[in-house]
């Protein structure tokens, strides 16, 4: 049986320094994002090295305070308090280039705060824009991410740029680490399992070290060990209006991304994962758009939490939050030490494509996971289905986006992630006009529970909810249907329900006799009574709130909410 280190849990000092040394490994290929930066803004060596340094020391600040997860001078939350690290991302990667050529280093860290204030307020608002957030946009998310993220790894695996031909010395030990990975995942022990991708990182260095040097192609600069101050700051934030709507669809991405990566976390850390914790999810985001304008005032590009560290966590059972403190102190470590930027940029790249394709099957399946959280209907499923193909689209046929788009959109379709987001809040914001909200059913409890049962799957199907919370209510409905004959003076009960992100409602009306409990059973007591009672008491423990309501006429009204 293979051993899982929960988030409150003490994994053993190895484990621990094991865990640590995998995410900052996988964490590490993220880096080229500002050494791109770096280079389109015309850096020399010298300065591309020091921007890495203050690169290391923003991923490891971001990374803590993600883990922090709890009251800062007693005001709001901070923090998921998850492992959930914070890595450099592409969301920002095309502005923050534009940014560069044109306004310089300084412009980007500029930027890059007025995103990191953009996500902050956002993450204010995630509770009332949950209707425009559904859990079905938060699977896309995550499904898109973990695709580009394996695309991109692969790409990296086999030496592929659309211009250079592939080279074995690249991809082969690229394959023979995920190999070991893979090996390790599937068929090693409890301590091998929460190492795989270490592992697999050794061998493939030592792999692509071996042929360097049995073809003569492995030189020792010595100018790398000689020690490099930190240098702060580096450059003077600017602003530059024109390039800012690239940097605000970022922050608005990444704010999605963010929000998927959280859903995903939640889940892997809670078996009886139901719904998302919107408060922990504000505090999360909030601690990303932290990070982000902590970035900036450092004085280097956006971050955001990195889906592939989810992925790695699920494949190793690693969930402890002591990972993710010790992985933060890590790279503000590295980023103090003198050339540890260049020595991480010595690891080969395809090997670190193949860490990250290898963490990226896992965060695939959780945004398949999360999807299937949903009874979708066909306004979901166009939803959902539409902004998946429109963006894949992206990155299949560029060149179209590029030619046909408003130049004035340009700035706004800048990926595919942000293309398929974007097209899934317009749907779904289009969708919602005209869309049902109250159902309503005329039943005869002599009919049976059989229609009442077909009439909630179909309005949970319509209106998109959970499985299991539909067949919450579905229980629900059949213990009152046990006694709904005996409540009804003949007639007809009036059923009704409500469905929305929050919560699903199931109300039901009639004229007769009150549904009460309360009575202790006895030889003495009214059976019927006896049966209200348990059946009164069934209903409350399936449902999370039950109201009661009388009317005039006899009529009374059992309102069931479920929390979706």
């Amino acid at each position: 049986m293979t051993a899982r280190y929960d988030l409150h849990s003490r994994p053993p000092r190895g484990v621990l320094l094991i865990s640590i040394a995998q995410h900052v490994g996988l964490m590490a290929v993220t880096l080229v994002f500002p050494l791109l930066v770096a280079r389109a803004a015309g850096a020399d060596e010298d300065m591309q090295a020091h921007y890495l340094q203050l690169s290391m020391l923003a991923m490891g600040v971001a990374t803590l305070a993600q883990a922090w997860g709890g009251r800062i001078l007693g005001l709001a939350q901070v923090g998921s308090g998850f492992l959930l690290p914070a890595v450099f991302t592409a969301a920002y990667l095309p502005a923050a280039l534009s940014a560069a050529r044109e306004g310089g280093l300084g412009a980007v860290a500029g930027l890059t705060i007025v995103a990191g204030f953009t996500e902050i307020i956002l993450s204010r608002f995630i509770g009332r824009l949950r209707p425009y957030l559904p859990v079905e946009i938060v699977g896309l998310t995550v499904l898109m991410i973990g695709i580009i993220l394996g695309i991109v790894a692969l790409k990296l695996v086999i030496g592929y740029d659309g211009q250079q031909p592939l080279a074995a010395v690249e991809s082969g030990p690229a394959f023979a680490a995920l190999a070991v990975m893979v090996g390790l995942a599937v068929w090693g022990g409890t301590r091998l399992r929460t190492m795989a991708v270490l592992a697999g990182l050794a061998a493939g260095i030592a792999l692509h070290t071996g042929y360097g040097m049995a073809i003569g192609d492995v030189r020792f600069d010595l100018a790398s060990l000689v020690p490099r101050l930190f240098i702060w700051p580096l450059v003077t934030p600017s602003f530059e209006a024109s390039l800012l709507p690239g940097f605000l669809v970022g922050a608005l991405a990444c704010t999605l991304r963010a929000f998927g990566d959280m859903v995903a976390s939640q889940k892997v850390n809670d078996t009886a994962w139901k719904r998302p914790d919107y408060a922990n999810i504000e505090a999360g985001v909030l601690a990303d758009g932290l990070g982000t304008l902590l970035a900036g005032a450092i004085g280097t590009m956006g971050l955001n939490t990195y889906s592939a560290s989810v992925g790695l966590s699920v494949a190793t059972e690693v969930f402890a939050r002591r990972v993710a403190i010790g992985v933060g102190i890590g790279w503000v470590s590295l980023a103090l030490l003198p050339r540890a930027s260049s020595v991480l940029l010595t690891i080969p790249q395809s090997v670190l494509g193949a860490a990250l394709l290898f963490a990226s099957t896992y965060v695939v399946l959780s945004g398949i996971s999360i999807l299937g959280q949903r009874m979708l209907d066909a306004r979901r499923t166009l939803a959902v289905g539409l902004s998946f193909f429109l963006g894949i689209s992206f990155d299949e046929m560029p060149g179209f986006y590029a030619q046909h788009l408003p130049p004035v959109l340009h700035p706004l379709v800048s990926s595919s992630l942000v293309l398929a987001l974007l097209t899934a809040l317009t749907l779904n914001a289009l969708f919602r006009i005209g869309a049902r909200k109250v159902l309503h059913l005329s039943w005869a409890p002599a009919s049976g529970f059989a229609p009442l049962q077909q009439f909630l799957l179909r309005t949970g199907g319509t209106e998109g909810a959970r499985g299991e919370a539909v067949l919450r209510l579905s229980q629900i409905a059949e213990e009152f249907a046990e006694v709904a004959s005996s409540l009804s003076d003949g007639g007809q009960i009036q059923v009704a329900t409500r469905f929305d992100e929050y919560e699903l409602e199931l109300a039901f009306s009639w004229q007769g006799r009150p549904l009460r409990g309360g009575v202790t059973p006895s030889l003495d007591a009214d059976e019927q009574a006896i049966m209200d009672g348990v059946v009164l008491a069934l209903m409350t423990r399936l449902a999370d709130r039950l109201t009661f309501r009388e009317m005039t006429g006899d009529r009374h009204e059992l309102t069931c909410r479920i929390d979706q």
